[in-house]
């Protein structure tokens, strides 16, 4: 027997949702344990109540190895709370998933996520809103996460895949079904670029009490979680919530005060939600997780081959008190050509990212990278000048 066994039999023992699958691994040394435990042991964790205890004695291994099966034939992959490769902002939650059954490949540890959610029935300004913002985060290297549910969630992940990024979809059903089926190539897409995920087995279907129980995974993977349209009852709001909880920034897109469906968004901008206008608002807000994701190497280099690059302005020797620039050794050709376009007057992003003929989000990242080297200073108002 192996231990992804004994952490299915594990999970499938508790409802999905509860903490207690994690904590009693951790109490006891490991989900084995737990299943080798008697009950006496199980009652001294002080984690057990004799509800659970009965929970507990009557799941044997069968049902998990006949889910390993199914998942080898399906092409899953099975993560564990016990994985070196489990999310490690999921790992923090309050209740963390014990098992995760993908389709594709987990987020690098090192890559900066962004969830967003909004309302099923989405209004064009909503969609247009959540493709733009999430071909933004994409350009600039961030994960999209959502729900791949009809509305705001698919033109989320639409967005990430036409910006070239990765997405990640957390779904409120097992992987074998597509929900909804509307989606069906959306899922292959995101599944072959990023992951689709899911705590609930893979035979298990769409359930309206699955979606609350699952956001919390799309909020627990995630850095921030951006609500792009919402109304008053939304239940992007209860994600919105739970992110709150576990210590995430909460973004909220501007919607009109005329809009039903932008109630829910205005109303976090009332309550201290960070407003997010354009990509540039989500991304200021991480640098230092941007300079750990943006390549070494310019993962377009087409865009500025080397005639299009703009010529650094050669050092004035005749005005001393103007000061040279550091030395740029180790930027890429898109760095170098940002660069070349600051002077001494602040310049907003959006007119640098017009001249440079590159997406806002890429154009900020840059430069947070550039202010990081101490070849750019930041001002108010997006504004970046030489330093």
């Amino acid at each position: 027997m192996t231990d992804v066994e004994h952490w299915i039999w594990l999970a499938q023992a508790f409802s999905p949702g509860s903490p207690k699958p994690c904590a009693l691994a951790e109490a006891l040394g490991g989900a084995r344990v737990v299943h080798e435990a008697d009950e006496a042991a199980l009652a001294a964790s002080g984690i057990c109540t004799a509800h659970d205890l009965s929970l507990l004695r009557p799941h044997s291994l069968a049902q998990a190895e006949r889910i390993i099966e199914h998942c080898l034939a399906r092409g899953y992959d099975i993560r564990t709370f016990a994985d070196e490769d489990y999310p490690a902002l999921l790992r923090e939650i309050h209740a963390p998933p014990a098992v995760l059954y993908v389709s594709g490949r987990l987020p690098a540890a090192d890559m900066l996520c962004i969830a967003m959610v909004g309302a099923r029935r989405v209004t064009d300004y909503g969609a247009a809103a959540a493709e733009r913002l999430a071909m933004g985060l994409a350009n600039a290297g961030v994960g999209v996460v959502s729900g791949l549910a009809a509305g705001v969630d698919t033109h989320a992940h639409k967005g990430a895949l036409k910006g070239g990024g990765k997405t990640y979809a957390v779904l409120g059903c097992g992987l074998d079904t597509v929900y909804p089926a509307s989606n069906r190539e959306l899922y292959r897409l995101v599944a072959k670029t990023g992951a689709v995920l899911s705590e609930f087995p893979p035979d298990a279907g769409p359930d309206r009490h699955h979606f609350p129980i699952r956001n919390r995974i799309i909020a627990g993977l995630c850095a921030g979680t951006v609500v792009v349209e919402a109304g008053r009852k939304s239940g992007s709001l209860i994600t919105a919530g739970q992110a709150l909880e576990m210590g995430r920034d909460v973004f909220a897109v501007p919607g009109s005060i005329f809009s039903p469906m932008s109630e829910g968004t205005n109303q976090l901008l009332r309550e201290g939600a960070k407003p997010a206008c354009g990509v540039a608002d989500l991304l200021e807000e991480y640098p230092e997780a941007l300079a750990r994701i943006l390549p070494a190497e310019p993962a377009q280099q087409s865009l500025f081959p080397p005639a299009a690059v703009p010529p650094r302005p050669e050092p004035v020797p005749e005005k001393p008190a103007t000061p040279a620039r550091r030395p740029v050794q180790g930027l890429d050709d898109v760095q170098r050509a940002v660069l070349a376009l600051l002077d001494a007057s602040p310049r907003h992003v959006d007119e640098l990212a017009v001249r440079a003929s590159l997406p806002p989000g890429q154009v900020l990242a840059v430069l947070t990278v550039l202010e990081i080297q101490g070849l750019a200073r930041s001002e108010p108002g997006r504004r970046f000048c030489t330093v």
